[in-house]
């Protein structure tokens, strides 16, 4: 096989290129891509099974978790010249050369790969006088990786990092197997470093995710009523997977989730504007606190010289006092007659009776097809789409893209 051949055969679009420090992540996630493309690469040794030549780049420990398999493979040594006489030790001999070429073809490959993933300067210390790095298997380069780059400090934060993905929240206008995926490569990094995450933290972190959509409360209550052994990662995924394109479909369950989102919105700017009442309710009180005490000093030393006479500086302090305190009892009337008639609620802009917008709820340039103008979140983030065919994720305020135009007579 040439090496033009070669080249043909590896694939390198599906190797992620690691343009700064290597990570324990980053190394074990080049680990995984590599080992992907060596499944391709047929081994003459049946104890392999369907993971062709992938077993170059995995320790025994990891190795042995592999699907099917029960033993490390011992990978084939050069036969040498043949020096036999008869004909079953030719096809012998010509069947070790194969198995010998198709090894050193596959080690080839993973190092041109790993060259891929990494700079050459991470491998500087393996260099000879002539800068090539020869002699190293697959599994050698990733250790020099793993003890040049990843202290133990840095293991205890790259698990912190991986627990956390494994808490990601579920976006639902991804497909669901994209949380699926990110958890999964979480465990089998953590898996790496001995920390065994088992299927019911799985499922755990992923109740918790899905309970926070309205649409899959029913869902979650028939899964919870399912029998303690067919509840499994993979019976999970499947469950959900389906729940969650059903509701895609049903227009009755698109039409109650825009009206849930719609109450949660509302919730959480109530307590946003509860949250800025507080602070400026904690920053005057603060200021009058201050202010009260440099006017009992004021007036401590004035009376002293000038018992007689007010001074100009403590009534002005005074006015200072009153104008704070009339701001902070303007405020918790604004707040406290939230359910009157006004252009706002709490501080919170409504629509006019006409049922328009007269003045802006928001200080950004936002824009979401399905919801308009003025809002907190844009197209590629909307949580309220009812026409999920038709929604355009990138329309802006400057191209709308034939989407809604609510509000834009407020844009400036």
């Amino acid at each position: 096989m040439t090496s033009t051949t070669l080249d043909e055969e590896i694939d390198l679009t599906g190797i992620t290129r690691n343009d700064g420090h290597p990570t324990l992540i980053s190394i074990t996630k080049a680990r995984r891509e590599i080992s992907r493309q060596l499944q391709t690469r047929v081994c003459a040794d049946p104890q392999t099974h369907d993971h062709g030549h992938s077993y170059i780049v995995w320790g025994n420990t990891d190795w042995l978790k592999k699907r099917q398999v029960t033993s490390q493979v011992i990978p084939p040594t050069n036969p040498g010249a043949y020096g036999g006489n008869t004909h079953q030790l030719l096809e012998i001999h010509k069947t070790s050369q194969l198995a010998w070429r198709r090894y050193k073809l596959a080690q080839a490959a993973t190092k041109k790969m790993i060259f891929h993933a990494f700079k050459e300067y991470h491998f500087l210390e393996l260099q000879d006088d002539n800068g090539d790095i020869i002699g190293y298997t697959a599994i050698e380069l990733f250790d020099h990786l793993m003890d040049q780059y990843v202290q133990p400090e840095d293991v205890a934060d790259q698990v912190t990092i991986l627990h956390k993905v494994l808490e990601q929240p579920y976006d639902p206008t991804e497909e669901p197997q994209v949380y699926y995926k990110a958890v999964q490569d979480a465990k089998m990094t953590l898996e790496s470093l001995n920390k065994t995450i088992d299927e019911a933290t799985l499922i755990r972190h992923g109740l918790n995710q899905f309970k926070e959509h309205v649409d899959l409360k029913l869902d979650i209550r028939a899964w919870k009523k399912l029998d303690r052994a067919t509840k499994t990662w993979k019976k999970f995924k499947s469950h959900f997977t389906k729940a969650i394109n059903e509701n895609r479909n049903d227009m009755g369950t698109l039409k109650a989730i825009g009206i849930a989102n719609a109450v949660k919105e509302q919730v959480d700017q109530n307590k946003e504007n509860q949250q800025i009442l507080a602070q400026a309710t904690d920053e005057a009180n603060d200021k009058i606190e201050q202010l009260e005490k440099q006017q009992a000093q004021l007036y401590a030393a004035l009376m002293a010289k000038q018992p007689q006479q007010p001074s100009p500086l403590q009534d002005t302090t005074a006015a200072t006092i009153k104008a704070l305190t009339d701001k902070i009892n303007r405020l918790e009337a604004g707040h406290n007659t939230g359910g009157g008639k006004g252009p706002s609620r709490g501080g919170f802009v409504t629509n006019g009776k006409d049922g328009i917008r007269t003045r802006r709820r928001w200080d950004n340039d936002n824009y979401c097809w399905t919801c308009g103008f003025d809002v907190k979140h844009t197209s590629s983030n909307c949580k309220y789409i009812k026409d999920t065919t038709n929604h355009k994720p990138e329309a802006t305020v400057t191209n709308t893209m034939g989407g809604s135009t609510r509000n834009l007579h407020l844009r400036p």
